[in-house]
């Protein structure tokens, strides 16, 4: 976590300004772009503090009790505002126009790896969707075994 709060204070602002001042028509496009490298590795912060709390529950027995699905729910969230934020440069690096130092070769980088980011945050959120309905049903059924008891 201090290392993530370190890079959203201090590393992505510098290497913002220190890219800026090395090629000047990247200027308009610095804020926009570090907001988004903030939020990503603040969804990024809310999945690590919420998994904490799971692994937490999970040792302490009460995994399958009434409240662990929040932090499920949380860490998809999480995830889904992630994922929103790639689709949105992917569709930014496709329609819109990115100034490039080079041939054009690091935006067309740029794009494959938002449109990747795009197929991973899809496939997390997959996934996240079949454990919340795995821990609803573990929690239903622990919660009427508890009855029976």
């Amino acid at each position: 976590m201090a290392i993530s709060l370190f890079a959203q204070v201090v590393i992505l602002p510098g290497i913002a300004a220190s890219e800026a001042e090395l090629f000047p028509p990247y200027e308009p496009y610095r804020v926009p772009l570090l907001t988004v490298g903030i939020a990503f590795i603040a969804c990024a912060q809310v999945v690590l503090a919420a998994v904490w709390m799971l692994l937490f529950r999970a040792q302490s027995g009460t995994f399958f009790r009434p409240g662990s699905q929040r932090w499920v729910i949380t860490i998809g969230a999480a995830i889904g505002a992630g994922t929103l934020l790639t689709v949105g440069l992917f569709v930014f690096f496709t329609f819109g126009e990115f100034p490039s130092p080079t041939d054009g070769m690091d935006t067309l980088g740029l794009w494959m790896a938002s449109g990747l980011g795009c197929l991973v945050g899809a496939a997390l959120l997959g996934v996240m969707f079949v454990v919340h309905r795995l821990v609803d049903r573990a929690t239903s059924a622990q919660t009427e075994l508890d009855g029976v008891l």
